[in-house]
Order: structure tokens, then C-alpha cells, then sequence
């Protein structure tokens, strides 16, 4: 969202953003201007606390969105406004300003029908959730998705594909700050690293299993976790199960600058997607985080990491395996050679997707709006 809003202000667009009200990191004040974008928080957390505590916090947000945006609309008219999922119903809280004239985009982060059926099995049926996706592109002037797979499937529902525009899951470099110096382990070890959300989903417990496989052949091995999230308690149970303690590193959330600093001493990044219906459509932010700062990086065989991905250029693994993982593990801490040669071939590539380029892509939709 930073990124975005940051690429609109770059072209000319006064920028109100209008989000829930986080307290970790600690949340800016309400209605405060930060480098020129205006901040607007609205009073509901997100909990993750089960599937109706998660309907209850979308229909909850959706009615704060619809006040707020039509009331700062009556009183400053927007030209567009963007919807960020999910939900993807979210999009509807932009009803009166669309009627009295401003654009809507939607960008759809994650497919809602297949992570919601990965996440709560058959509590709303998918296909009631497919017709509310439809329903939603249909009412979007113009729509974004993070990768060409998600956007097929879409259009295999019914979608108009003219309206949709891929833009790739890529990292602003420049929100990173200075470089970071150090580019090695620190004390002679092996480190792998996984940053983001804690949730199962992410083979938390894939990781483990796999690092418990492997501590015997890999002196120094060290398994380095950052974030937070509802498999929290769990991956902490697993560890200690798994007598990983030594060995896997749990650090929680840390600061921007802290996070850079981790990832640049690690040697690989790890991204152990469990493979969904969902899982197959999507890019994790976090495996072009490890790009962007030249790691070599171990991730599951997913199709949407396929399409735009070779196996020279990362090290894939069957996901949900841990010995298959421990295998790639084994690898790469083998052949210094092959992390090298990873990490050239996948800068090839990724240099064909930084945000540089994709920020092209996605302003090209709104300088066609502003028209």
C-alpha cells in the first residue's frame, strides 16, 4: 500500500489513505500527513480470531469505509478511489462516490475464494464467494491482481480480462533505506530466514520438521523467524517438540531497520507456501524480499512461482515436504557454487520485475482514468 501510494503522489494525486488502526508497528496518529500522504484510521483492529470473528471485523469495516469515504468525498471529491482486498465486497463501500462520479479501482491482493476455502474449509460456500468476486470486477472500473495465474482464473469465471492488470508482488527498494553492509552469517553459520505472517498456511511447521532432519549434517545451521500471526503458539510447541531450540531463532516483529539487517545476514531466504487452491495463484512478498537484496532463495513448486521462475534460478522444493526441503537445505549449504549461480540467474529475472517497472505498469492505469 506504501508503495502505491507513494507511486500516486509521484504522478500528481493528493492521497488519502484510509486503513484499520494498527498498534503493531505503533500506528501514525489519525488524519496525520506523513511525506505528503494523509493517513486516516479507522477505529477496528484486526484480530484473526477465527472465521466469525473475521466476518464480523470485514462487515465492520466495510460500514466505517462506506461513512468515511462518502462524507470525505462530499466534502473534497475524489477522482479515483482504490480498494485494496480483502474483502473484495470492500469495493461497494465506494458506492456513493461512484454514483456522483469518481473512478473505482480494485486491487485484489489475495483471491478470496480460494484462500477463504483454504483458511475455513465450507463456512461460506465458494461459490457464493465467486459471485461476490464477479460481482466486484464487474462494478471496478479497473482491477489489479500480483501474478498472470490469478488472473486467468478469474477470467475463467467470467471476468472481462481488458479490465485487469497484473502487477507484480515486487518491493519498493527505495522504502528499504541505505544499504545495508554486512552480506555474510554472522559467527560462521548457516542461516536461513522467513519473515512475514506466522499462519500454517506458510509451512511454519514444514520448516521445522525439515530443519530437525537436517541439524546433524549442517554445523552452525540456524533458522531465523520474524513476524507474528495465529500459528504463533504452535510453531513455539513444535520447536520445543522438536528439541529445535538452539537451532531455530524466534525473533517476533522487528523494525524496518532491524528486518533489513536480518536479511542481509542471512545466506538463504526460505518460503515453505503449503500448496492450495490458493497458494498456486499468488507470489509471497517476502520471496522478492529476498531478491531484492541478492539471497538465494529455497521455495515451494507452486505454479504462480513457475510461470515467472525457472529451477535456475531458485531452489524449489515439493511444498508440505520436509524432507524434500531438508534435501534443498542440504544442497545449497553444499554448493556454495550453486547459491552463487542461483542468486545470477535470478537477478536476471527479477530485474525484469522490480518495482521500477512494475510502477509503470500500474500508473499507466490511472494516467488512463485521468483522461
Amino acid at each position: 500500500m506504501q508503495r502505491e501510494a507513494m507511486a500516486l503522489r509521484s504522478l500528481g494525486f493528493k492521497v488519502d489513505v484510509f486503513s484499520l488502526s494498527e498498534t503493531e508497528p505503533p500506528a501514525p496518529e489519525p488524519g496525520k500527513i506523513y511525506d505528503g500522504i494523509q493517513v486516516h484510521q479507522l477505529p477496528i483492529q484486526r484480530k484473526k480470531r477465527g472465521a466469525s470473528r473475521n466476518l464480523l471485523e470485514y462487515v465492520a469495516f466495510f460500514f466505517l469505509t462506506f461513512l468515511s469515504l462518502t462524507f470525505s468525498h462530499l466534502r473534497n471529491p475524489f477522482d479515483v478511489i482504490q480498494i485494496n482486498t480483502m474483502p473484495d465486497f470492500l469495493v461497494f463501500a465506494s458506492l456513493i462516490p461512484r454514483l456522483l462520479g469518481a473512478k473505482v479501482v480494485l486491487q485484489m491482493y489475495e483471491p478470496m475464494p480460494e484462500l477463504w476455502a483454504t483458511l475455513h474449509k465450507a463456512l461460506l460456500p465458494v461459490v457464493l464467494l465467486r459471485h461476490i468476486q464477479q460481482w466486484s470486477i464487474r462494478y471496478a472500473h479497473a482491477i489489479f491482481v500480483v501474478t498472470q495465474s490469478l488472473k486467468e482464473k478469474v477470467v475463467a469465471h467470467g471476468a472481462e480480462a481488458n479490465k485487469i492488470t497484473v502487477v507484480l508482488n515486487a518491493p519498493d527498494e527505495q522504502l528499504f533505506g541505505p544499504p545495508v553492509v554486512s552480506n555474510v552469517s554472522p559467527d560462521n553459520c548457516f542461516t536461513l530466514i522467513c519473515h512475514g505472517a506466522i499462519e500454517e498456511r506458510y509451512g511454519h511447521d514444514t520448516m521445522l520438521r525439515a530443519i530437525a532432519a537436517v541439524k546433524a549434517f549442517i554445523p552452525g545451521l540456524q533458522l531465523r523467524i520474524l513476524g507474528n500471526g495465529s500459528y504463533r503458539a504452535e510453531f513455539l510447541a513444535l520447536r520445543e517438540a522438536l528439541g529445535l531450540s538452539d537451532q531455530v531463532q524466534y525473533l517476533g516483529y522487528v523494525p524496518l531497520d532491524q528486518l533489513l539487517t536480518e536479511l542481509s545476514q542471512a545466506d538463504v531466504g526460505l518460503v515453505a507456501q503449503k500448496a492450495s487452491p490458493y497458494s498456486h495463484l499468488v507470489h509471497t512478498g517476502k520471496m522478492y524480499d529476498y531478491l531484492a537484496l541478492g539471497k538465494p532463495v529455497i521455495v515451494s513448486r507452486l505454479q504462480a512461482v513457475q510461470a515467472y521462475f525457472d529451477d535456475d534460478s531458485l531452489c524449489f522444493f515439493e511444498p508440505g515436504n520436509p524432507e524434500d526441503l531438508a534435501r534443498a537445505i542440504l544442497e545449497l549449504y553444499q554448493q556454495p557454487d550453486k547459491r552463487r549461480s542461483l542468486v545470477a540467474s535470478s537477478q536476471r529475472l527479477y530485474n525484469q520485475y522490480k518495482w521500477e517497472k512494475q510502477k509503470e505498469i500500474y500508473l499507466s492505469v490511472y494516467r488512463a482514468l485521468s483522461k
